[in-house]
């Protein structure tokens, strides 16, 4: 029995030891899904602050800033794992900055698809007077309108498009399902709680655009119809000038609208998260 009694002491040290290692095993695991679901949660909400300062731009002032915003959110976003790591790198976090990457570049494509056409609408060459009776210039014109189309359409669906991005890459990458879950839950209660759908009307949009569409149109077809004088359209037939003078009256009226529009995309709830 005697011999029994230093068996007994070494299972109870090593069941102990068992024991504790595995607490601290858990615990370890516990907090590397914190950190992975921080970086992801930090690279979404780095994106809507990218959308959101494309959606406060005067794109009359500054056409090409989706390219500026676009540099910018890269760097930003390469930053992130070296700022909020603690500790060294774990297989999850490698596979969350590869998440991370590809939902950058995701927003980065959604921002341009969306903004780019709209630099293109405001830029000076759109509305260059000298041009409109180039057919070439129409065709350009004309190119930048179909776009702003698909622009509205993906602006009337930034936040579906970007959920289902998200549930996409968490679905499909190699991090356990409670990690996705872990990750799934702070992206949603500390970011995308606090944002919802704005008022973004793709009809009023898509209104604009067709009398734009229209104003041009009439007067790349109509030629002789009109001259330059100073700068400003002569016409000689008094029909085609009624017409664009009723088409450019609604123009100047729904142009505030127009880009007021493109001001209000995704709204935020309460304070964005940090």
């Amino acid at each position: 029995m005697k011999k029994l009694y230093p068996l007994l002491a070494f299972l109870l040290v090593v069941s102990i030891a068992a024991l504790y290692g595995l607490d601290y095993y858990r615990n370890l695991r516990e907090q590397q899904r914190e950190q992975t679901a921080h970086l992801l949660a930090s690279c979404v909400n780095q994106g809507l602050l990218a959308l959101f300062r494309l959606q406060a731009n005067d794109w009359r002032a500054q056409p090409d800033f989706h390219s500026e915003q676009k540099r910018k959110l890269k760097e930003v976003e390469a930053q992130l794992p070296q700022q909020l790591l603690e500790g060294q790198p774990f297989a999850e976090w490698q596979e969350a900055t590869v998440i991370c990457d590809k939902l950058t570049r995701h927003s980065n494509l959604q921002h341009e698809t969306i903004f780019r056409p709209l630099g293109d609408f405001a830029a000076p060459k759109m509305s260059d007077s000298r041009t409109l009776k180039d057919r070439n210039a129409l065709k350009h014109r004309l190119r930048v309108i179909d776009q702003l189309k698909i622009s509205a359409q993906a602006a009337d669906r930034y936040l579906q498009d970007l959920l289902a991005d998200i549930d996409n890459q968490l679905r499909n990458s190699n991090l356990s399902p409670q990690s996705r879950e872990r990750a799934l839950r702070e992206i949603n209660s500390q970011v995308l709680d606090f944002y919802r759908k704005g008022k973004f009307s793709k009809t009023q949009v898509d209104a604009h655009l067709q009398r734009v569409g229209r104003f041009y149109r009439l007067l790349a077809d109509n030629p002789e119809g009109y001259s330059l004088r100073g700068g400003s359209l002569y016409f000689y037939d008094r029909n085609l000038r009624r017409e664009i003078d009723n088409l450019n009256s609604a123009i100047l009226q729904g142009e505030a609208q127009f880009y007021g529009n493109w001001a209000q995309i995704v709204e935020r709830q309460q304070l964005q998260y940090k």
